[in-house]
């Protein structure tokens, strides 16, 4: 048999074009090929769909400003069945920030931070993750009067009862690992506690897409407390504003600190990163700062050994990484001493390799006379961190509210809307980049305009060929 059964037929449309069997090949060769560009075309589709959800397995908003971005990890909400980046019993669940990104240059991610990552672990924070606390064991922190360790109501509780963490939730007295093994019944900060119930934030509505801002209060008995973050990028600044309130009908005071689990580009803590602290020592005749070491010999080395630690004419105090900090070495140093004369604004600017820097300052510190204050300034290094902490102290009696802003300032010698080049848009690591938006949503229109092109030509723009009438073989008499 031959692939037409019936004669060639010429046809009107174009004297070029093929009949009988060229014509059926040509159709089938014009099919192929557009099914083969469809094909093509959503392969691609799909390849940059994934990318952008697959690379994320945490719940999180990410906020975009024309030069930079930054990730917001949700915490747990009403019904909420989502995967949370963070559910420990250490650090304020609504204070996961981090994974900024500048250009090609990146902060406060996660890669060096106890991988691999583990959500339900204490120290499995990010970025800007903050605690109610003084991080030491302990149901109060040194200082005047009663302070307690970011828990409300743990010493008249008994094992198997609820306390309060402020920020995180109601925990289990007794229910940690350490808490087995320890005779003293202390708070464990940094030990997994077991949640009494699950806690709940509420998201609230947001002026602006680059801003989020989220609710969370907690009670049990004449104890509580409701808090509300806000967080929110313009431009190279943002601001991480914090309401904390004393819902319950007794006074409570605390020290507040975030952590800054900071690298830059997943680059090892080493030479390159710097801190210039925002505090000044008066009456010191040595040349350089004065700072304790109260955990040197016992979990923490030498900073001396890692750091140049100097100090101006001033009595500014900067820092300068020296060595490469190894693996299993953890470094710490307190600033505020009672013997030193120290002003602080609870101030710094970090430093980091790839040349981006953060400056952090809290306003309220210079603009509010009661709360908060300043309770300690600490400084933590290990190889996956440089984290200065200046502690903030909270007073609050019952039904008072107080507010304090993290301002941070992001800044790089070389504008981020300089640094996209378009083959680097197509890695995974780069794709949430703020500088790609424009070239992804080119690249997203492009294919999609070839795909609606190629269904338009294929079932469209182009005439089924038994459309078309045949021209007779023989005249036709027109009567």
């Amino acid at each position: 048999k031959t692939c037409c059964p019936l004669p060639p037929k010429r046809l009107h449309r174009n004297n070029n074009t093929p009949t009988g069997c060229g014509q059926q090949l040509h159709n089938i060769s014009k099919m192929a090929m557009t099914m083969y560009f469809h094909l093509v075309a959503g392969t691609a589709l799909l390849f940059v769909a994934r990318n952008v959800s697959a690379s994320e397995p945490y719940v999180n908003v990410t906020l975009r400003s024309p030069i930079m971005s930054a990730r917001v990890f949700l915490p747990h909400t009403d019904g909420s069945g989502d995967s949370q980046y963070y559910v420990g019993s250490r650090f304020e669940h609504g204070s996961m920030i981090g994974d900024v990104a500048f250009g090609h240059k990146t902060v406060y991610g996660r890669e060096m931070w106890r991988p691999p990552h583990d959500a339900s672990w204490p120290e499995s924070g990010i970025g800007l993750a903050s605690e109610f606390g003084c991080g030491d064991d302990g149901p109060t922190c040194e200082g005047k009067g009663d302070i307690t360790n970011g828990v409300l109501g743990y010493e008249s509780a008994k094992n198997g009862e609820p306390f309060l963490k402020i920020g995180v939730g109601a925990l289990i007295k007794g229910s940690c690992p350490d808490c087995l093994t320890d005779p003293t019944d202390d708070y464990k900060f940094n030990s997994p506690y077991k949640f009494y119930r699950q806690p709940k934030w509420f998201s609230l509505p947001s002026p602006s897409p680059n801003e989020v801002s989220f609710v969370h209060e907690e009670s049990i008995g004449d104890l509580g407390y409701r808090i509300q973050k806000t967080i929110r990028l313009e431009g190279n600044i943002m601001t991480v504003r914090t309401i904390l309130s004393n819902s319950g009908k007794e006074q409570f005071s605390t020290p507040w600190y975030s952590h800054h689990f900071f690298t830059g580009n997943s680059v090892p803590v080493g030479p390159g990163y710097g801190l210039d602290l925002g505090l000044s020592e008066y009456g010191v005749r040595a040349s350089a700062p004065l700072f304790d070491q109260p955990d040197l010999g016992v979990w923490a080395e030498d900073l001396n050994t890692y750091a140049n630690v100097t100090m101006a004419r001033d009595g500014s105090i900067s820092m300068r990484m020296s060595k490469t900090i190894p693996e299993g070495v953890r470094l710490k140093a307190e600033f505020l001493d009672e013997q030193t004369i120290t002003l602080t604004d609870g101030s710094f600017t970090l430093h980091a390799p790839n040349g981006l820097s953060v400056e952090e300052r809290i306003p309220e510190l210079q603009s509010q006379s009661r709360n908060p204050f300043i309770y300690k300034y600490n400084v933590y290094a290990e190889r996956g961190t440089l984290s200065p902490e200046p502690m903030l102290l909270l007073y609050l009696q019952p039904a008072e509210t107080t507010v304090w802003t993290q301002h941070l300032k992001f800044t790089s010698p070389v504008e981020a809307k300089f640094e996209a080049p378009l083959l680097s848009m197509f890695l995974p690591s780069d794709w949430q980049n703020p500088s790609f938006v424009p070239w992804r949503s080119a690249l997203a229109v492009a294919l999609c305009s070839a795909a609606f092109a190629g269904l338009y030509s294929m079932f469209i723009g182009s005439r089924r060929i038994d459309a078309y009438a045949p021209i007779p073989e023989a005249a036709v008499n027109v009567v």
